[in-house]
């Protein structure tokens, strides 16, 4: 066995939850391609790299200071790569950012190993959301998720706890059935502190975000984690 068919197999989980971009949507090309198509910036004045780079360090600095709806963090994180690259910030330009949120693509794996996992496990989404954008987003998938727990409903962020225990009280569950599925690695901290399991993505040199957080599992897509259930359930 390998550490995930290992982990679901001793912890015996009845629930997946899931962080939603980053995990399910690729966050990467959807927030640049979106930067690109609202403020223009051609390649020769940023690079793909150094535009989603960006993004990551200034949404990760706004989300910090408890910033809500979801939405004026991305406002705000619209302006200040517009005000870096371009020398000014437009106000109607960062309000259309968060609007291209639920244009951001599913990973191409997403669906159909949501479909399978779903035989076998309630699923659920936890994320840094508004809900009005989260929605948008939902309407790509084809499942329905047993309980979806945003940011603006908690008033909280990952990775701080109250998101999370507010995940398993509505869920319900013992903590302990429960394994949370993240691309970000400071997202198994909170989960394996209040007793859930914790699953890695780790889809990218970014997805290491530098917390040293330690999942009881890492996987690298979806299809290892449907892999891994499809043979602990055949076994």
């Amino acid at each position: 066995m390998n550490d995930l068919e290992k982990l679901l197999h001793y912890a015996k989980p009845t629930t997946l939850t899931f962080d939603c971009y980053g995990t399910l949507v690729d966050w990467e090309v959807g927030a640049a391609k979106a930067l690109r198509d609202i403020y223009g910036y051609p390649t020769e004045l940023v690079s793909e790299n150094a535009l989603v780079d960006m993004f990551l360090a200034l949404d990760a600095v706004e989300i910090r200071k408890n910033i809500f709806p979801y939405s004026d963090v991305l406002k705000n994180v619209a302006d200040q790569i517009a005000e870096r690259l371009l020398g000014h910030a437009d106000p109607e330009l960062s309000a259309a950012f968060p609007n291209s949120l639920p244009t951001w693509p599913v990973f191409a794996e997403a669906n159909e190993a949501l479909k399978q996992l779903a035989k076998h496990f309630r699923l659920a989404i936890i994320s840094n959301v508004d809900d009005d954008l989260l929605f948008g987003t939902l309407q790509s998938f084809d499942v329905v998720f047993d309980e979806v727990i945003t940011s603006q409903q908690i008033q909280c962020y990952k990775p701080d706890a109250p998101i999370f225990e507010q995940a398993i009280c509505r869920l319900d569950e013992s903590p302990a059935s429960i394994i949370h599925v993240a691309e970000g690695l400071c997202e198994a901290r909170p989960a394996r502190k209040l007793g859930m399991r914790s699953i890695w993505v780790k889809r990218s040199v970014r997805s290491d975000d530098g917390s040293g957080a330690t999942p009881n599992a890492t996987s690298h897509n979806l299809v290892e984690l449907v892999d891994a259930a499809q043979r602990t359930f055949a076994a």
